[in-house]
């Protein structure tokens, strides 16, 4: 599948062409969409999974009237704009209250993390509930890329 991540401001303008190009999931930036229910449903209209975007300093509480309209949950593990960062432990206890949220009320979304995910944050993110790792900088820097991702899996 094809998951977009929209990071940017006014995303509501974009949903219908990214979901014209292709897209199957289409995430957007709590914090850029002060309309975020209608933005789901925008979403949700144009055939796409939707997905909501919390960066770092974002307590996941924010997204509770949201949450069981939702498919996937991303939670940026470092500040958006550029690879290579180190890896925000304090986003830990979103993933946690996430997890928590989904189960205490059956909620069917997805928790994925995008940020400073190696080896070592893996296993945290694994244990704090996460579903879905997104690991740039780590698997593209690695020499043995089959490894990287055997790791990871572990």
């Amino acid at each position: 599948p094809l998951d977009v991540h929209l990071m940017l401001s006014n995303p509501e303008n974009y949903i219908e062409k990214f979901a014209a190009a292709g897209a199957h999931i289409i995430s957007v930036h709590i914090e850029a969409a002060p309309h975020i229910h209608r933005v789901i449903q925008q979403i949700k209209a144009a055939g796409c999974k939707a997905g909501v975007v919390l960066n770092p300093g974002t307590p996941a509480s924010v997204l509770d009237a949201i949450l069981g309209d939702v498919d996937l949950v991303l939670q940026m593990t470092v500040n958006p704009g550029f690879g290579g960062q180190s890896f925000i432990d304090s986003t830990i206890e979103n993933m946690r209250y996430l997890d928590n949220w989904r189960r205490e009320n059956n909620g069917g979304y997805v928790i994925e993390v995008d940020g400073g995910v190696n080896a070592e944050t893996a296993e945290k993110c694994k244990q704090a509930g996460v579903d879905v790792l997104v690991a740039g900088s780590y698997f593209f820097g690695a020499d043995d890329k089959v490894a990287c991702v055997q790791g990871l899996k572990k």
